[in-house]
């Protein structure tokens, strides 16, 4: 185990995390926080509504396929994460997006779970946050799903 973990650290290509710091990722980071705290409260519109769905669905999935493998190095088996985990991360994502938007139960889901971040973060920026407003043009975000998978295959193709 201790032959494992030295290789580990010394081959940068067994980094847990490493696609976080990859330019798509942080893009689809500074996209998401620029037009959340900025474009959205002072010129909000269908630009910045469909940014914000456009960029979450490159950065949801490629964070939730970190966190997952950052937990899972406390398993015995310290597996990485595979290529498959960046679809299922993927797929998720998009039913998840559909029902919050498109639903009113999803909908309600997704306000009560997020509403004191939004607060927190509205009341510290100085504006009040809107609910979800869904808008048949959102689904055009859906298209960029094939980034993270691709992200996916790019760094962690050789651990299938």
């Amino acid at each position: 185990m201790a032959a494992r973990e030295e290789a580990e650290r010394a081959n940068p290509q067994f980094l847990r995390g490493d696609f976080l710091l990859s330019p798509v990722f942080v893009l689809s980071l500074i996209a998401l926080l620029v037009n959340d705290f900025l474009l959205k409260p002072y010129y909000p519109g269908v630009v910045s509504g469909l940014l914000s769905d456009v960029a979450g669905m490159v950065f949801f999935p490629v964070f939730a396929v970190a966190l997952a493998e950052f937990a899972a190095a406390l398993l015995p088996s310290r597996p990485k994460a595979k290529p498959s985990w960046f679809v299922v991360a993927s797929l998720l994502t998009a039913v998840l997006f559909v029902v919050f938007k498109f639903t009113g139960v999803g909908e309600q889901v997704f306000i009560t779970v997020s509403e004191p971040l939004r607060a927190s973060v509205g009341a510290l920026m100085g504006y009040e946050q809107r609910g979800l407003v869904a808008d048949p043009w959102d689904l055009l975000a859906l298209l960029m799903l094939p980034v993270p998978v691709w992200l996916g295959y790019r760094f962690r193709g050789s651990a299938a």
